[in-house]
């Protein structure tokens, strides 16, 4: 996907897919992670995947937080259910400060030529017995059935 399909009429949009939003993940998500998750797509246009730099502190500012803790929560998040993933850590030290470089599942990945894993449509949430358990099936009361007729003859 290219930067120039990206604008309609001279204006940048961002695009969710419905088998994104469809998604038991997306569903498991709260409203920060959901800001977050936009503003890394914001910064994506389509030959930079692999490249899109957050730190904790611009995740927080998304989000609208003074705390960084929320930010950090936020993208831990978004990693733990599939939709992005770290591709460069994050590092400081006196002379440089780099933010960690991350990279939408979703799209393949431009640096290293990956396709796209969409590791978020195959999470399921905790708990959940994804097995259907074993035994007879049994047919709840009061459901009508139809009679068979016996002819004679």
């Amino acid at each position: 996907m290219s930067g120039r399909y990206k604008k309609k009429f001279g204006k940048k949009f961002v695009m969710i897919d419905g088998y994104v939003m469809k998604s038991a993940a997306w569903a498991a998500l709260t409203a920060n992670d959901k800001a977050v998750y936009l503003a890394l797509k914001w910064k994506y246009d389509g030959t930079n995947n692999g490249r899109l730099g957050m730190g904790c502190r611009e995740a927080a500012d998304a989000i609208g937080s003074a705390s960084k803790d929320t930010g950090k929560r936020s993208l831990d998040c978004l990693q733990e259910k599939g939709f992005i993933s770290k591709r460069k850590n994050s590092g400081f030290n006196v002379k440089n400060r780099v933010a960690a470089e991350w990279r939408l599942t979703e799209y393949s990945c431009d640096v290293t030529g990956e396709l796209p894993s969409k590791e978020f449509a195959r999470w399921a949430p905790e708990g959940k017995n994804t097995v259907r358990p074993q035994g007879q099936t049994v047919r709840p009361q009061g459901q009508w059935t139809p009679k068979m007729r016996v002819s004679n003859g």
